[in-house]
């Protein structure tokens, strides 16, 4: 009997300490990849102070090695340089921090064969654009339309439509995924004929129109062409 108790708080004792090993992974995780109780710049303190920062960081100090195989030591001096300057011109803004780092994320992992054909930018001729990125094991999908493509050529004045989300990594597969915003309204994005397509349900609101379709891939900054074609 002695020796079942034992046993037992063995196991106890064993799981306990896996457990906190990875609660401590999980807060690894969490963690930029520079030393936060240093002297470190403006946007250093930002991205510390905001946990999803702070993923972003780490996530792309995980594909460094991988990079630096595919570089020579100037191109990736060179690289490294640019991002850190584009990280100090940022200073404390929060969004200029956010943009660059997917963006630089996005760039090392497609290079590194590390990308599902779902991330990356796309836009559509609606005036619609996708952004899905990868960060450690969660997918963030950013959704932003100005409305009627006239009025935005138009310079008429009309709301940002915008939609964000961040899903598990177990929802995607390799040529799309199924989000359900709420227990009614479903958008299902897939990969078709190197485009994105989005379907939505008919119970979703209105204005989720806006992001159905088809999308190229491609920057918001691509769609100035569709205002000279009105």
């Amino acid at each position: 009997m002695a020796h079942k108790k034992l046993s037992i708080l063995i196991s106890f004792f064993v799981l306990s300490i896996f457990f906190l090993d990875v609660s401590r992974a999980v807060d690894v995780k969490r963690s930029p990849s520079f030393d936060c109780s240093g002297d470190i710049s403006i946007s250093q303190k930002v991205i510390c102070d905001s946990a999803y920062l702070s993923s972003l960081d780490f996530e792309l100090s995980t594909h460094i090695d991988g990079l630096r195989q595919l570089l020579t030591r100037t191109q990736y001096l060179v690289e490294a340089r640019t991002f850190v300057e584009k990280r100090v011109e940022c200073g404390g803004d929060v969004g200029c921090l956010t943009q660059i780092y997917e963006s630089r994320l996005w760039r090392v992992r497609s290079r590194v064969n590390d990308l599902n054909p779902v991330e990356g930018s796309w836009v559509n001729d609606e005036h619609a654009s996708i952004s899905i990125v990868k960060i450690a094991s969660k997918y963030r999908l950013i959704g932003t339309s100005p409305g009627p493509i006239e009025a935005y050529c138009n310079d008429e004045a009309s709301k940002v439509i915008s939609r964000s989300v961040q899903f598990d990594k177990w929802d995607m597969r390799k040529n799309g995924f199924n989000y359900a915003w709420s227990d009614t309204c479903v958008w299902i994005v897939r990969i078709v004929d190197n485009q994105l397509n989005i379907n939505i349900t008919q119970e979703c609101i209105e204005e989720d129109g806006f992001f159905a379709g088809d999308f190229r891939k491609g920057e918001s900054s691509d769609l100035a062409y569709v205002c000279f074609e009105q």
